[in-house]
C-alpha cells in the first residue's frame, strides 16, 4: 500500500513538472502612469488572448486571478498591444496604490505541438507576478477669499482647491482683538480629479481687529493669507 503511494505521488509530481515546464507565464518588465493613465510594458510571446488586471490589493484567488472586489481594471488586450508589448489604458483612474498583473493564452495553432496537447514551452501562457504600482495625487492648486459681510457682522472664508476627488480637512486661523489665537476647521469635498471644489466658513466680526488676516492651513501647511478690512 506504501509503495502504491509513493508511485501515485511520483506520478502526480512528473505530470506537475511537465505542466509547468510546458507553461512559460507572460512577463511585467515595467509598469507606470501618465497623467493617472496606468502604463505597462510587458512579453507575452505567441498569446492569442491578453488580459491587464488592476487592483487595489494584491489578494488573489485560487485560480491566480486578484479577488473581484479589489479589481479596478479589467482590460482586455488588442492583437496590435500584445504584438507591442505595451498597453496604455484609456481611462484615468484615482490617486493610490494599485498591483498590476498579466494574464496571456497561448495561440493554440501556433503553440500546440502534439497530439496530447502539449504546448511549445516559448509561448506564453497563465498569470504574470504581481508588480505594484502608485498613482501620485495631482498637484493640488489653492484660492481663498475673506468676504466681509457687514450687515449680517460676520466674515465669509472660502477655500477653493483644485483638482479634489476626496476629502481634505483644513484650518483657517486669525487673531483677535487681544491677540488670542482662533481657529476654524472645515473640510472641502471634492468627488473628481479633474475638477475643484470649495467649502465655506464664517466668523463673527465681533472681537476681531479692525485689519483682521485670515490664514488657511492644510496638514500644518500655510495655503493661503487674506487680510480685509472690517
Amino acid at each position: 500500500m506504501r509503495t502504491a503511494v509513493v508511485v501515485a505521488v511520483g506520478v502526480i509530481a512528473a505530470l506537475l513538472f511537465v505542466a509547468t515546464a510546458l507553461s512559460v507565464p507572460p512577463t511585467l518588465s515595467s509598469v507606470g502612469v501618465q497623467d493617472r493613465h496606468p502604463l505597462a510594458m510587458f512579453s507575452a510571446p505567441r498569446a492569442e488572448f491578453a488580459r491587464m488586471d488592476v487592483a487595489t490589493r494584491p489578494d488573489r484567488a485560487t485560480d491566480g486571478s486578484f479577488l473581484n472586489e479589489n479589481v479596478e481594471v479589467s482590460d482586455f488586450l488588442t492583437a496590435s498591444e500584445i504584438q507591442a508589448g505595451r498597453w496604455a489604458h484609456e481611462s484615468q483612474i484615482a490617486p493610490g496604490r494599485y498591483y498590476v498583473m498579466l494574464l496571456a493564452l497561448p495561440d493554440v495553432d501556433a503553440c500546440l505541438i502534439s497530439d496530447q496537447g502539449d504546448y511549445d514551452p516559448s509561448c506564453a501562457d497563465g498569470y504574470s507576478a504581481v508588480m505594484p504600482l502608485t498613482v501620485p495625487r495631482p498637484a493640488a492648486r489653492y484660492a481663498a477669499s475673506a468676504r466681509v459681510l457687514r450687515s449680517l457682522k460676520r466674515v465669509e472664508l472660502r477655500l477653493r482647491v483644485a483638482p479634489l476627488g476626496g476629502r481634505l480637512p483644513y484650518r483657517v486661523c486669525y487673531l483677535l482683538t487681544n491677540t488670542q489665537r482662533r481657529c476654524l476647521a472645515g473640510a472641502v469635498e471634492g468627488f473628481d480629479w479633474n475638477s475643484g471644489a470649495s467649502d465655506i466658513l464664517s466668523v463673527t466680526t465681533r472681537r476681531l481687529p479692525r485689519l483682521a488676516t485670515f490664514t488657511w492651513f492644510v496638514g500644518g501647511k500655510t495655503v493661503a493669507v487674506r487680510r480685509v478690512r472690517i
